[in-house]
């Protein structure tokens, strides 16, 4: 239970960071939360990527909904015509995969700092 506690943190932080800061926010924000919250290798990057991805897949839709003319069906012209859908999960899993492995650099980052204090 505890190491699902820090997804929602993730969620929320970077929603709030992404207001005013670049998207690559994600990074160290990921990195920062891991690093403190310590959740375990396979959670960290997981946990990470799965928050992200709904964040960002989220995001992209209510932004593409509120155009006039949907900007995913223009890039996944741009793309190969590929569905709107689809440019949701590549938005998402881009997004996720950038918070996956900054989270796990946080969590390995956490364990050789406490292996050299030992």
């Amino acid at each position: 239970m505890k190491s699902l506690i820090f997804i929602p943190v993730v969620i929320v932080v970077t929603f709030l960071a992404q207001m005013v800061l670049p998207w690559w926010i994600i990074a160290p924000i990921a990195f920062m939360i891991c690093y403190v919250f310590n959740p375990g290798k396979f959670s960290s990057f997981t946990g990470c990527l799965l928050a992200i991805f709904v964040l960002w897949s989220l995001k992209a839709y209510i932004a593409d909904k509120n155009f006039d003319v949907p900007v995913s069906g223009i890039l996944g012209g741009l793309i190969g015509n590929v569905s709107q859908g689809a440019v949701f999960f590549l938005t998402g899993i881009i997004g996720g995969l950038v918070a996956g492995l900054s989270g796990l650099m946080g969590d390995w980052t956490r364990t050789l700092s406490k292996k050299s204090q030992s």
